[in-house]
């Protein structure tokens, strides 16, 4: 991870929205073509929730946002593929999709790097439901923060983006029953900001933000 710059410090926020992250991970390819750079190496911190959280961490494993773009493309539809009658009936019972592709798409991204081997800072929420709590998966870029640096990064996504009533919660992660960080900050905007005045010192008027918003 590059040295801290107090003087102006640039976050990228990723908001959620399932398979639409699709349209966060092309714009930002679409940047990368049009000018000729690497859009991750122009910020200093990537917060992301739900399917931006995955963009986010894809981003710090090194993936190029066009590399995103076709994982979306390939995988999207095993993930949320049509459900048959008798799984359509099943939903209004159960959640709409099983985790098992989500997670085999996840692995298969991200492979066994870790959270601690990510190329940029990281902040990625999601929320515990076992004891009522936000968790906030972090980079160790913080000589405080030393819990999340061994895990996989598949896990975070997963734990990121289990959205309710569509995927069942994640308990990957020290068994934690964990979901979706977009039912408390599916804009994660607060949450990188807060990081960087808070835990990183960083002045606010040297703050520079860049949302990715899915909404309209």
């Amino acid at each position: 991870m590059a040295d801290l710059n107090r003087d102006r410090f640039q976050i990228l926020s990723l908001d959620g929205g399932g398979i639409k992250g699709l349209f966060s991970a092309a714009l930002l390819a679409k940047l990368e073509e049009d000018l000729q750079v690497n859009v991750a190496s122009h910020f200093d911190l990537i917060t992301g929730t739900s399917t931006g959280g995955i963009i986010a961490l894809a981003l710090g494993k090194g993936l190029s946002p066009q590399q995103i773009v076709d994982f979306y493309v390939r995988l999207g539809p095993k993930i949320f593929g049509r459900r048959r009658l008798l799984r359509r009936v099943r939903w209004l019972f159960s959640r709409k999709y099983p985790q098992d592709e989500l997670g085999a798409a996840l692995r298969e991204c991200f492979g066994d790097t870790t959270v601690g081997e990510s190329r940029k800072r990281l902040v990625i929420p999601s929320y515990n439901v076992g004891n009522d709590q936000v968790y906030v998966i972090k980079t160790p870029h913080h000589t405080r923060l030393m819990r999340d640096g061994r895990q996989p990064m598949w896990t975070a996504a997963l734990a990121t983006s289990a959205a309710p009533t569509y995927f069942p919660s994640c308990q990957v992660i020290d068994g934690m029953r964990l979901i979706d960080g977009g039912v408390w900050a599916n804009n994660p905007t607060m949450v990188g900001l807060v990081e960087a005045l808070t835990l990183l010192e960083i002045p606010i008027g040297s703050v520079r933000v860049l949302r990715g918003c899915l909404k309209t």
